[in-house]
């Protein structure tokens, strides 16, 4: 008969292929029992002969996405099991006791693995060219939870039915899609439409009305992308707005209508080969253009291989390779008898963020639909809600090596960071500019999404809700809230919003956050810089003191002052500022950062007190910003004189 052993596994095993992963280890030691889904990891029993063998066995090669940080095991009385199964989810604690604080992880967002890719430009299968081809391995994840624990019925997947096929697939223990949650097929899972603007009907008569559906939407929109129009393109956490990059007039198009400065599109090659024709590429950059995550990596250019307006007055492209079946349909669908995995369509496409300037990227077809006519030629939607938007990561690797965030984001989000040691559930807003929240739980921090900046609506929207959702999920019940000590941020006020109100989901509107119950919790303002010396202590797991250095522009400091430039010893709790840059005028307030020449300008009149007229129109300024805007902001710097250096 054996013995009977409980197993309860906590870290990231849901979403990622694990409960066929112990299906295949208990069956193959002959074992009898079952493995569930819980609210806090997975829930195994197996009994028989070889129960000894299990755990070494389960531990020794998981599936690649899962990470197995903590099990514990508890031998029961014989059940009397008939063979292992999986069954429905349990949404209760595995067993007491196994950590103060126990948290089941959200798995991030999977790129297209290599079998479906080979299906989905095999004309022999079922699935040949259909966008949302995936199986246990790869696809949608945190952006189509709801909540854990990962099962089919908490997705946006639960309002389609699997057909028979599909259903089999499904249930087979031998197959790739065994338990696969966002499994679908062309007969029953989402679809693509292609929408035209009102801008492409009047330029073109002959395209299809708003009313008529394109038959082959995916290859109309390649055509369209190479005749040189804007297409906005329903992705996986979001919306794209996409054209040739290599079409300069298109380019400059896009630039107009969505962005009015130089910074830089991001662009999408077929592969790492094309990425490595347009910039140098390294081997460690090489590597994190294919890991499954697949972010936007800055690289060096070799040149100007693209439209000039793609990066202008930039050295380096912030480029990503496709990670959705439908991004490689774009560079390989099959136009006129061209066979698949021939030269790909377009040597890049510009994928830069689908969103009206400011703010948050779009992530709802009625949404998408709404932006100004003329900014783009047509919409290629799809019927596959996303719960969760997220924008794309963007990384850069450095001299060592390493890889460094610019923007953390799909593929990544909502991935833990371990923390030296256990604490508190906290709740950290972030700061107004380029804001992320995190949360804190057990011994993990759990960072949210890249929100922007937290000066309008859809932002404040954004950011709520998506906290909402990633408290709900972890179930956090914070204990204290941390912001910016900066009184006026958007963000130190949703911090006491927060604590007046009695419980925070993902339906809390802004009109209960008026409430004035309260969860008792403690508000800390933590100091701009000393944030960001204890986010790297935290990331590097140092908790003596250390000297830090940050030059991060501003922060509101101790004094009523904004700083920067600080040189700070600080501590997990607390800080000394031993040194600073010297204080100068910031005409209009906060305005200077926005438009650092009237921090140039300070400068200038610090440095030459009443000459600095004088440099001003020696340099060019007067000329160039108009001697009115010049003098309006010398009015409000007060100007002492000085003797200027020769």
């Amino acid at each position: 008969m054996g013995e009977r052993t409980k197993i309860s596994v906590r870290g990231i095993v849901q979403g990622v292929g694990f409960r066929p992963y112990v299906y295949t280890v208990a069956t193959s030691l002959c074992l009898r029992g079952y493995v569930a889904n819980t609210a806090d990891g997975v829930d195994i029993e197996v009994e028989g002969e070889n129960v000894g063998k299990f755990l070494p066995a389960l531990v020794s090669k998981p599936p690649p996405q899962a990470r197995i940080d903590e099990t514990r095991s508890l031998t029961l009385p014989l059940h009397g099991y008939e063979g292992f199964r999986i069954v429905k989810s349990i949404d209760s604690p595995g067993i007491d006791g196994l950590n103060a604080s126990p948290i089941t992880f959200m798995p991030a967002d999977i790129s297209t693995c290599d079998d479906c890719l080979h299906e989905l430009l095999n004309p022999a299968d079922r699935r040949y060219l259909y966008p949302f081809i995936n199986c246990v391995n790869c696809g949608p994840r945190y952006t189509i939870i709801k909540s854990l624990p990962y099962d089919r019925e908490s997705t946006t997947m639960s309002v389609f039915r699997m057909c028979e096929e599909c259903g089999q697939e499904y249930d087979n223990p031998q197959n790739r899609r065994f338990h696969a949650q966002p499994t679908a097929c062309p007969k029953c899972g989402p679809a693509v439409e292609l929408v035209y603007s009102d801008t492409c009907r009047r330029s073109n008569p002959a395209s299809n009305p708003l009313s008529k559906k394109e038959t082959d939407p995916i290859r109309k929109t390649v055509e369209l992308l190479k005749d040189g129009a804007i297409i906005a393109i329903k992705g996986l956490g979001g919306f794209h707005i996409a054209c040739d990059a290599t079409n300069d007039a298109a380019v400059k198009r896009l630039r107009t209508q969505k962005r009015k400065s130089n910074k830089p599109f991001a662009v999408m090659v077929a592969g790492a080969g094309d990425a490595a024709d347009l910039c140098f590429l390294s081997e460690d950059e090489k590597n994190l253009l294919e890991s499954c995550s697949r972010p936007i990596v800055l690289l060096r250019k070799k040149g100007n291989h693209l439209s000039t307006s793609v990066s202008p007055e930039n050295r380096y492209y912030g480029v990503m390779l496709p990670y959705t079946p439908l991004h490689y349909l774009l560079f390989y669908y099959p136009l006129h008898g061209i066979v698949p995995f021939g030269s790909p369509h377009f040597k890049a496409l510009v994928m830069t963020s689908g969103n009206i300037s400011g703010t948050p990227v779009i992530s709802e077809n009625s949404e998408a639909l709404r932006l100004p006519g003329d900014s783009v030629d047509g919409f290629l939607l799809h019927n596959r809600d996303i719960y969760n938007r997220v924008d794309d990561s963007v990384l850069f690797v450095t001299d060592r090596g390493t890889p460094m965030f610019v923007r953390r984001g799909r593929g990544f989000v909502p991935m833990a960071i371990g923390l030296p040691c256990e604490g508190p559930q906290v709740v950290a807003v972030g700061a107004d500019v380029k804001n992320t929240f995190a949360l804190t739980k057990g011994k993990y921090l759990i960072p949210g999404p890249h929100i922007g900046d937290m000066g309008n609506y859809e932002t404040l929207e954004f950011f709520e809700k998506s906290m909402s959702n990633m408290m709900n999920t972890f179930r956090i019940n914070p204990e204290a809230i941390a912001c910016d000590l900066h009184p006026g941020y958007f963000s130190t006020t949703l911090a006491e919003q927060m604590a007046s109100i009695q419980t925070i989901s993902a339906h809390t509107s802004s009109a209960q956050i008026s409430s004035t119950q309260t969860l008792g919790m403690e508000i800390f303002a933590v100091q701009h810089h000393h944030a960001h010396i204890g986010s790297v202590m935290a990331e590097h797991r140092l908790t003596s003191k250390v000297i830090g250095v940050v030059l991060d522009g501003t922060g509101y400091g101790e004094d009523g002052n904004l700083w920067g430039g600080e040189f700070i010893v600080a501590g997990v709790s607390d800080f000394t500022r031993i040194g600073h840059f010297k204080y100068i005028a910031l005409p209009g307030g906060e305005m200077a950062i926005r438009e650092p020449i009237r921090v140039a300008i300070s400068l200038i009149a610090d440095a030459w007190g009443a000459g600095a007229n004088e440099i001003l129109e020696k340099l060019g300024f007067i000329e160039k910003y108009g001697k009115y805007f010049i003098e309006t902001i010398m009015a409000i710097i007060p100007v002492k004189e000085v003797s200027p250096l020769s």
